[in-house]
């Protein structure tokens, strides 16, 4: 079973040797969306504390699970072939050699880690010892999953869009800002279709939530905590978030908020020009506006920080598209 915690994917073995085999998996803790690579090594120096006289071939798997062990190929070398082989074509660059008379290899490299990438990773040395017997010796290393916090989140990009306002000379600068934002787009959001002209973000999972970082974060995004105009825009929402929701998760913040003059967009102040509540909501004791599972996605008052992780908070963003 996964660990699932808050903030990081954390590597718990990092190199070891068995038999020979150095399995290392680098760096030791990668947030999601953040950290820039992963890096999977196994290696095998010839006639180095190793029974294996010739090596004939080697593995990477992986078990999503670290409970019940179901370990699939997703790398391999052979000395027939010469081949390197991306068996599950994991999205992973795939480098590697047999070298029987020095250091062979198989390494893997993933650039941004998402969490399909956790789980157990077993490297497998099959050859031939001394005497000509068949002989295997095998390591292996765990990958374990935390969520990221929106917080850490929202520092990154703001460190990230610091350093472009301080190196608008650079050529590459636009360019690079989209790619990296739009692979920790990828790592911390669910993204929708195009819904008239506008796409939506839905966080993953945060273990709390505030509604001030949450905007934030949508801002950084090119966008803004989801404003219900109508019924039909209130419907692709619903069918949105239902697509990618399980039984735990109860509220998601939209972009609405309880003022003196009554309920208001977040962003603008205006008034909601459209409302469709859960029975007996509002109830005129908390200022942000939700989307709640029990009533079928429909709007919910709570508070604007919701710290009560039972909640399985989460946040929807409306980004529009030129």
């Amino acid at each position: 079973m996964y660990v699932h915690v808050v903030a990081k994917l954390v590597l718990l073995s990092l190199t070891s040797a068995v038999s020979g085999i150095q399995f290392s998996v680098q760096p030791t803790t990668i947030e999601i969306g953040l950290t820039p690579r992963l890096d999977v090594r196994c290696s095998l120096s010839h006639g180095v504390d190793t029974e294996l006289a010739s090596l004939v071939s080697l593995f990477i798997s992986r078990s999503p699970d670290t409970d019940t062990l179901n370990f699939q190929e997703i790398a391999s070398i052979n000395t027939f072939s010469g081949n390197v082989s991306n068996v599950l074509h994991s999205g992973a660059a795939v480098s590697g050699f047999i070298n029987n008379a020095g250091q062979s290899s198989l390494s893997m490299h993933w650039t941004y880690p998402s969490l399909q990438e956790a789980g157990i990773y077993k490297c497998v040395a099959n050859g031939v010892d001394g005497a000509g017997h068949s002989l295997s010796v095998a390591s292996s290393s765990v990958v374990a999953i935390e969520q990221p916090s929106m917080s850490q989140v929202v520092d990154e990009l703001r460190k990230m869009k610091l350093n472009i306002d301080n190196a608008l000379a650079n050529s590459c600068i636009s360019g690079c800002w989209h790619s990296r934002l739009e692979q920790m787009k990828k790592a911390r959001f669910e993204i929708s279709s195009l819904y008239q002209g506008h796409r939506y973000l839905l966080s993953l999972n945060d273990n709390g939530l505030s509604a001030w970082s949450a905007e934030e974060s949508c801002e950084l995004y090119g966008g803004y905590l989801a404003e219900v105009d109508d019924d039909p825009e209130l419907q692709f929402m619903q069918g949105f978030i239902r697509a990618h929701s399980t039984a735990g998760h109860k509220m998601v913040l939209i972009g609405g908020r309880h003022t003196t003059g009554g309920w208001a967009f977040s962003r603008s102040g205006q008034p909601l020009t459209f409302t469709k509540w859960s029975h007996g909501m509002p109830d005129g004791k908390f200022n942000c506006l939700y989307l709640w599972s029990g009533s079928g996605w429909l709007m919910y008052d709570l508070a604007c920080l919701l710290v009560d992780v039972t909640y399985y908070p989460r946040y929807l963003c409306e980004v529009p598209e030129v």
